[in-house]
């Protein structure tokens, strides 16, 4: 094993389960509540939002007990993150959640308030939610000398559990189209993102501008707990691009904007990352709601929708490889392709100018026909 520090064994969450409605009746009962782990993807996304607009709250490890008595019977799934708002209002799905907390405390803004603008920070997150995944579990699992590290990590948060949940995860890889035909793809796409990033870093503080946005949300759910945080992908990123690094801690500690802020706009530097959005994720979605559109049309009206609906050959980063079809990504796309035909036309003009070069618009004008609608927590078929 290489020279990574161990995890102390004796690490525990600042207020475990037991513990906790005790604390929170006599110290925390105007705090939200929010139900996370520190090496989480979505967790990531969700935790500076907390902090940027400084809403009082207290993270709870969201561990195998917290799971079973507080998140499954709140949400009826075993998904986190999860928010309980001091009003005792559940929130659950990363893009959601950041609308609804927009809502209760609008200020300062995370979503952009101009419609183009907002529309290029949605096809980030789409991006970033599901392409931006693979780097992430590549460099987490496939590096065999920050094993212990990990194990050690993931002790101190779900103790006993911990090696049932590290097998589950890296047992995913296969599954999420990270195989040896593509591990290759995947480092190399990982260190474009860092060029591309970096470059664009030298120019702008955040990825619109002067401001956190929800397209640093976006890319801090794998930039931060994966890429930033496990040790292996975290030093190519400090040595490689230390501003990525720079920006990494930027977002995770939620900086408040610059003084002479201008409002989220889209520089030029930001396009060729559109253009690699384009490149690779464009293609890998449309081939997943095809897939997904004829698997959701035997299902009966009402009937909950599986996350996944099986394997389709994608196009992987440039190599053919199978890959899960997840009904969620499509209900995810429809979600954003519709709000991109709303549009007024002048905005909607905006935007394919600026996304149009970067070979976007297939994926924005097309709404899968697949019958998907959230019911609370639930992905569910619909009429």
């Amino acid at each position: 094993m290489s020279g990574f520090p161990r995890r102390a064994q004796r690490l525990r969450p600042a207020f475990c389960f037991a513990d906790f409605p005790r604390i929170a009746l006599a110290m925390y009962r105007n705090y939200w509540k929010l139900y996370a782990v520190p090496m989480s993807l979505f967790s990531a996304k969700i935790r500076p939002v907390l902090r940027y607009k400084k809403i009082p709250h207290v993270e709870v490890w969201a561990d195998a007990k917290v799971i079973r008595e507080v998140i499954l019977p709140k949400t009826g799934v075993g998904f986190i993150p999860v928010i309980e708002t001091d009003t005792g209002e559940v929130l659950q799905d990363t893009p959601r959640m950041i609308e609804r907390i927009e809502t209760l405390h609008p200020y300062p803004q995370v979503l952009p308030a101009d419609p183009a603008v907002r529309m290029v920070a949605e096809v980030i997150q789409d991006f970033c939610d599901d392409t931006c995944v693979l780097p992430a579990m590549h460099y987490r699992w496939s590096f065999s000398e920050q094993r212990q590290w990990i194990i050690d990590d993931w002790t101190a948060v779900f103790g006993a559990s911990a090696m049932r949940f590290v097998g589950q995860m890296s047992g995913a890889l296969p599954f999420l189209g990270i195989t040896d035909k593509t591990t290759g793809v995947i480092e190399e796409f990982y260190e474009r993102l860092l060029d591309l990033l970096d470059a664009h870093f030298l120019e702008h503080r955040f990825l619109l501008g002067d401001s956190l946005t929800l397209a640093d949300l976006a890319f801090i759910g794998a930039f931060y707990p994966h890429l930033g945080r496990d040790p292996v992908p975290a030093r190519i990123m400090r040595e490689r691009s230390p501003r990525v690094m720079a920006w990494v801690h930027e977002v995770n500690d939620a900086a408040p904007p610059s003084p002479w802020a201008e409002p989220p706009e889209v520089h030029e530097t930001l396009l060729p990352i559109l253009a690699e959005i384009g490149r690779v994720f464009v293609p890998m979605q449309m081939a997943v709601s095809a897939f997904v559109e004829e698997a959701v049309s035997a299902l009966a009206v009402g009937e909950e929708a599986p996350r996944v609906l099986g394997m389709v050959e994608q196009n992987v980063l440039g190599v053919r490889e199978q890959r899960i079809a997840s009904a969620y990504s499509v209900w995810r796309h429809q979600r954003t392709a519709r709000r991109y035909a709303v549009l007024p036309e002048g905005e909607r003009t905006v935007v394919d100018e600026i996304l149009g070069p970067a070979g976007v618009l297939p994926y924005l004008q097309t709404i899968p026909k697949a019958r998907l609608a959230m019911d609370r927590f639930v992905l569910k078929v619909a009429d």
